[in-house]
């Protein structure tokens, strides 16, 4: 049986959880309770697993260097998924009630504060330019919060929104995440640079099929009732193409645009969907993407690393959750 992709860094990975662990402690036990309740309630890690591998990929040796950063962008990306649940008014996340609903609302924005303030805390110590990639990233991020909701509910979405839409919540995190492992590593510009599109590209795949999975995925494996995107409004790609079909798409148009969405609605949506080539065109459309990502890795010398990266990428397409 192959080995799974991040078996090569699992050691890192472990780095990673106990440093997250220490670093998120408060005189405040409730506040420690909060955050740990957070980042330590699971999460896939592809963030610090593109930063360690591409410091790996880079020839870097010194495994304490790319674990404090990788563990900086989780917290952080842990950080914004409280804001977005509050955003959202989520109540489930990774099978477990999100922190709003399992505290209280405003503690859980003080926590996601706090969070903020320990992740830059881990990056004190390393080059300005990997602050600067995570300021840039988080930057991204809440312009592409700003852009989602603009087209809630708007059926004139285009493909294009989308694709600028996750480019800010998504690939720009996974870009800043390699490209800082790199960069630390002593990597050329042109393996920075490589790498970061790289990880860019599977970032925009992984939202592609994280949104696909909404429509289609088992709500046990994934912590999360399907179509709670429809529920919110979200204008995600498996919705854009579905509203192309000939002979479903109007009606799944007048759906979407509901400003009161009732689960019936959300229901009679995942239906209709069903019944358009939409789910088959995201994954091909990911697929599509990691094909272009996995060409962009000819610069990296072939190593352990670099093909746990390849790995990734094809993980990231074939997941069910």
């Amino acid at each position: 049986m192959d080995e799974p992709w991040h078996s090569c860094i699992d050691d890192e990975l472990a780095s990673c959880e106990r440093l997250m662990e220490e670093s998120l402690c408060f005189e405040n036990e409730e506040l420690t309770e909060m955050c740990r309740y957070v980042v330590l309630s699971g999460g896939k890690r592809l963030r610090p697993s593109m930063c360690i591998l591409s410091y790996r990929a880079c020839g870097g040796e010194d495994s304490s260097v790319p674990v404090a950063i990788g563990s900086a962008f989780e917290i952080v990306h842990s950080a914004t998924l409280i804001h977005d649940d509050i955003n959202d008014q989520g109540e489930i996340r990774r099978g477990r009630k999100t922190l709003h609903k399992e505290y209280t609302l405003t503690k859980a924005i003080v926590a996601g504060d706090c969070m903020f303030t320990i992740g830059f805390r881990l990056l004190s110590g390393v080059k300005s330019e990997v602050v600067d990639y995570i300021v840039g990233a988080s930057g991204a991020m809440g312009a592409g919060e700003f852009v989602q909701k603009d087209h809630e509910h708007a059926s004139g979405v285009t493909e294009d929104d989308y694709m600028q839409i996750i480019s800010g919540k998504t690939a720009e995190l996974f870009k800043a995440c390699a490209m800082s492992g790199a960069y630390v590593a002593g990597g050329s510009k042109e393996q920075v640079d490589a790498l970061g599109m790289f990880a860019y590209k599977v970032g925009l795949a992984f939202q592609i099929v994280d949104d696909t999975l909404d429509v289609v995925g088992d709500p046990h494996s994934m912590g999360k009732a399907v179509g709670t995107d429809l529920l919110e409004g979200k204008p995600t790609l498996p919705v854009i193409y579905a509203m192309q079909d000939e002979a479903h798409g109007d009606e799944i148009k007048a759906l979407f645009e509901e400003p009161d969405v009732t689960r019936d609605i959300v229901v009679r949506t995942l239906r209709l969907i069903s019944m358009t080539d939409s789910v088959p065109r995201c994954l091909e459309k990911a697929r599509e993407i990691v094909r272009e990502a996995s060409r962009i890795l000819d610069p990296i010398p072939d190593s352990i690393y670099k093909r746990s990266l390849l790995s990734l990428a094809s993980y990231i397409v074939d997941r069910d959750r």
